[in-house]
């Protein structure tokens, strides 16, 4: 009897010991964990990445924005359903913030932040067209989103919706599209967009106010300029608008 109890003992000790063998070799961050001996483990599971958006078109600025890490079970946006309100904000303004605390009291949603600044159009006077911005996910975050205004237009942006992080330290590039957010009427005009589109975009326009006609569609891909308002060629553009590289740091 006394054998056989220490037969199961040492197995047991064996199987315990290949269990935490395994989780080292094949998960770094609870190697980190292992061998700092003061982060928690919620720390160590931490991976911190760089997200660059960069501007493909010479025709359409980009609004700061939202990018966030989510579970896959969750949605920053979808083509064929309505947009949130932050979305709508968004799309219509350039504005973040609603955005931000919608997505920051959704529980599958690990990190939400702002892009902080527009990206420029290529050639366009005003900011540079490629921004970097860092964000962290946890857990099953495996998921990334990340929308930003078409400054030139009444309510269109450029989306990711839940792509796949990478795996591990080789960067993945998506190419991304424009998205109409179906909360506004397309009447290109002037007096119905924002007026950094005059600003910073391809063609001046005096600054004239940003009114709205509201609409309530759901979001859709973006069909374009089509010349019926103040806008015109020199804001179209063609799929993709973005390419968006995401690289892991830690």
């Amino acid at each position: 009897m006394r054998n056989n109890v220490f037969a199961v003992l040492t197995i047991s000790a064996v199987l315990v010991g290949c269990n935490e063998s395994m989780s080292s070799l094949t998960d770094p961050d609870m190697q980190a964990a292992a061998s700092s001996g003061v982060e928690n483990a919620a720390d160590a599971a931490a991976r911190t990445y760089e997200v660059t958006i960069e501007n493909l078109t010479g025709s359409q600025p980009f609004s700061p924005g939202i990018v966030a890490t989510h579970t896959r079970q969750e949605h920053a946006f979808q083509v064929g359903e309505f947009a949130s309100e932050g979305i709508r904000l968004i799309a219509k303004t350039g504005s973040p913030g609603t955005a931000l605390a919608e997505l920051g009291g959704v529980p599958g949603v690990d990190q939400v932040v702002s892009t902080g600044s527009p990206v420029g159009c290529v050639g366009c006077s005003g900011p540079p067209s490629t921004l970097t911005i860092p964000i962290e996910a946890r857990a099953n975050a495996n998921r990334l989103s990340v929308a930003v205004m078409l400054i030139c237009t009444n309510d269109g942006f450029v989306g990711l919706d839940g792509v796949r992080l990478p795996g591990g330290f080789k960067p993945v590039t998506y190419m991304a599209s424009a998205y109409d957010a179906g909360t506004e009427l397309n009447d290109e005009l002037s007096t119905s967009i924002v007026d950094a589109c005059g600003a910073i975009g391809p063609v001046d326009f005096p600054g004239d106010g940003d009114s709205r006609t509201a609409t309530s569609e759901p979001i859709s891909h973006h069909a374009g300029i089509q010349g019926v308002g103040d806008l015109s060629a020199a804001h179209g553009w063609t799929d993709p608008v973005a390419r968006i590289t995401v690289r892991r740091v830690k």
